[in-house]
């Protein structure tokens, strides 16, 4: 009796690292082992079900319990030298944690007496055969041991069909995790992979009995609320407090901490909205809609959103045609030395001519374009007309602005493979100088995935151009990171400079930030200067450049030449 124990540990060690689940009960229906590969697979941790009776557990209502008890037949036995293995393969049901059924082939065993009696227990094997209306091997996911998108598929088609005449019975969501995409590229896919059965593991215990959770792919999940009295939104919404409440605690992989959050996208059925592809597309716009407002927050699809969603997709249209019907242009706004107010540089600013509702400002179309791609052919566009622009000034000698002209890439742009040797392309065609080019990147998507920008930068600072950050002061920049950007520029956000003279505080982070970049190297440029007082006390902080309203609005490239130069008194 005194080996006993030690020969439990060898045992469950040994069954911990099996590919494939595995379950053992003792002659009483407890459960007295469940390895990782269960947990991944049925969705209950092993402290929830081990020490309890299986039929209060994973046990279906309704399932014969006969398979945990008695005793395998003799014809069903193995013979290994001496020793007797019984076995017999039967099909085995159990529920998931999420509420769904889970059936497939077991071989079913008698691994001999236990410290009290009997133990008997099951692997599951590739499935044979499959049951309607329960989850079966074939419809897992293969990394997390959620369901898969083909079996959510099929339950959402179910309970659409059985909604349609009760609106709000149906719900759905789709949870996307925030920067997972940094945290893969930076710990490794590997890495990234164990943090997503992690997390499902998490989101497979906050599902209540009735509700499904599947992998949508990649580090997207799905969820389906049923309740025929109409309150699905309600249940999603209390599932999502009960999700976020698991994630909230780190995750540790590889012995590094590691913290998620998640945009969420609610859908609820209702007259016209009720087929499945309908409410996977509004819990979609929903999400992006939660991914858009800065992430880690939650949006339900309604009128409003649709209203939303359909001007954003007439616009997606237009801006399609927009380019070839030559309605995009630049205006230009100066960059002045901010001691004697002499213009060093100009920032290019696209605009939108559309033909129904006039000149649009950059807030209306910009992120239409990041989310369809276009603005990989549109900022092409600005970059090739801005430097082809500066050029000509160059060639005009003092009729035009001198210096520099700023264009701004997006974080889409940065991701883009293509964007170096769009940079070389353009600087090569145009003929104009690289050292003349200054790249702006936002500070927020800088650190979307700062490794992979890191990387971006130097090649193009390898090409000769400038290199600015723009909006400081509005993101989350590692200042680890800020020392490693090849930077040339630090550009401070107007919405602390608009508050300088009337808010002492905006006075003291200014003055921060112009000394933080200046011993790290580099020049300032104040955004948004609107007036003389907000000038002088830029001065006085020793800020090096500034633009804005009291030097000159963006003006299209004809009436740049006459409005540059002019002095500014302050």
């Amino acid at each position: 009796m005194t080996e006993r124990p030690e020969w439990r540990r060898r045992w469950a060690r040994l069954v911990s690292v099996l590919p494939d689940p595995f379950v053992e009960i003792d002659e009483v229906g407890v459960v007295t082992e469940w390895n990782p590969r269960a947990e991944e697979v049925f969705g209950w941790r092993r402290v929830e079900v081990v020490g309890r009776s299986i039929s209060d557990t994973v046990l279906p209502r309704g399932v014969d319990g006969s398979l945990f008890g008695g005793s395998i037949p003799d014809e069903a036995a193995a013979t290994v030298g001496e020793t007797a293995t019984p076995t017999e393969r039967r099909p085995v049901e159990l529920m998931h944690r999420a509420g769904h059924r889970i059936v497939s082939d077991g071989l079913v065993f008698d691994s001999g007496a236990g410290h009290d009696g009997p133990v008997r227990g099951f692997i599951l094997v590739p499935v044979s055969h499959a049951t309607p209306g329960v989850m079966t091997t074939r419809g897992r996911d293969p990394l997390t041991g959620l369901p898969d998108r083909a079996h959510f598929d099929r339950r959402l088609a179910e309970a659409a069909a059985r909604g349609r005449v009760t609106p709000g019975s149906v719900a759905i969501l789709l949870l996307d995790l925030d920067r997972f995409k940094a945290i893969n590229n930076s710990m490794g896919h590997d890495s990234g992979d164990r943090l997503l059965i992690s997390v499902a593991r998490r989101l497979a215990q906050a599902v209540d009995i009735g509700e499904t959770i599947a992998r949508f792919g990649g580090d997207e999940f799905l969820a389906l609320f049923e309740n025929p009295a109409g309150g699905a939104h309600a249940d999603a919404l209390a599932f999502i407090e009960r999700a976020r409440a698991a994630l909230v605690q780190p995750f540790v992989i590889d012995g590094v901490e590691v913290f998620v959050d998640a945009s969420v996208g609610v859908a609820v059925n209702a007259f016209g909205t009720d087929d499945p592809a309908t409410l996977l597309s509004n819990a979609e716009a929903a999400m992006y809609q939660a991914k858009r407002r800065g992430g880690s927050s939650v949006e339900t699809f309604g009128e409003s959103m649709r209203i939303e969603l359909l001007d954003r997709m007439s616009t997606e249209h237009s801006l399609h045609r927009a380019l070839e019907r030559h309605e995009l242009m630049l205006h230009y706004q100066p960059v002045v030395e901010i001691d004697g107010v002499t213009t060093v540089g100009v920032e290019a600013l696209i605009r939108w001519q559309h033909p129904d509702q006039g000149l649009m400002a950059p807030y209306r179309f910009i992120p239409v374009a990041e989310e369809s791609g276009l603005i990989i052919p549109i900022g092409a566009w600005v970059l090739e007309q801005a430097c082809h622009q500066l050029r000509h000034w160059n060639l005009e000698g003092p009729k035009g602005p001198q210096g520099s002209v700023e264009v701004n890439l997006s974080a889409r742009q940065i991701d883009d493979p293509r964007i170096v040797a769009t940079v070389e392309r353009i600087l090569s065609r145009t003929g104009l100088p690289p050292e003349c080019l200054t790249l702006e990147i936002t500070e927020s998507a800088l650190m979307q995935d700062a490794a992979s920008a890191l990387g971006v930068l130097r090649a193009l600072k390898g090409l000769g151009v400038l290199l600015a950050i723009d909006d400081f002061g509005t993101g989350y920049s590692s200042l680890s990171y800020l020392q490693r950007f090849p930077l040339d520029i630090l550009k401070v956000d107007r919405m602390f400079v608009e508050t300088l003279g009337s808010n002492p505080e905006s006075e003291e982070i200014v003055s921060a930030v112009i000394n933080l970049a200046h011993a790290l190297g580099l020049q300032v440029v104040a955004e948004g200067v609107e007036t003389a007082q907000q000038l002088r006390i830029l001065r006085s902080l020793g800020c090096d450049l500034a633009q804005g309203f009291l030097f000159s609005r963006p003006l299209p490239a004809a009436e740049v030449v006459t409005a540059f130069g002019l002095p500014i008194s302050a």
